[in-house]
């Protein structure tokens, strides 16, 4: 069953400020928690970028299309996983006088490879929900206001 996510963040920088960190997906190994690699393979406002991520119960590599539609929205979903079966959200960029108001909603689904215990799907599945996408978010604030 997929788990659906949306959050909010405030951040005090114009929107399209905000989505050039969003869309600089080289750096984000720079600056988001876990994120160990990314390669992003761009073709006009279409990216494919390929993710590693290392929750600390398993490193996750993943594939994900961002359609990109400056400034005010990305959107992504999934090519391929070896964890995920579904993954597919966006970032929506509302300006709020000098601020932006960020809405980050997700669905992910994770995948139950062969012989993996299901305690161990659910950790990751919580992990990802529950402990990176605060962490996640804040990183992107931080990153977007101090440069």
């Amino acid at each position: 069953m997929a788990s659906s996510i949306a959050r909010e963040i405030a951040i005090a920088v114009p929107p399209g400020k905000l989505f050039d960190v969003i869309a600089d997906y080289a750096r984000y190994p720079e600056f988001v928690p876990s994120v160990r690699a990314c390669r992003p393979k761009r073709t006009g406002s279409t990216v494919e970028v390929e993710f590693e991520l290392d929750l600390g119960v398993k490193t996750i590599r993943y594939t994900l299309r961002h359609i990109e539609e400056r400034p005010n929205r990305i959107s992504w979903s999934l090519v391929s996983s070896d964890w995920m079966k579904v993954s597919n959200g966006s970032w929506e960029l509302i300006p709020e006088g000098e601020q932006t108001r960020a809405r980050y909603t997700v669905e992910i689904q994770i995948a139950k490879p062969a012989l993996i215990p299901q305690a161990l799907v659910d950790r990751v599945s919580d992990q990802l929900t529950r402990v990176q996408l605060p962490r996640t978010l804040e990183a992107f604030k931080l990153r977007a206001e101090n440069g």
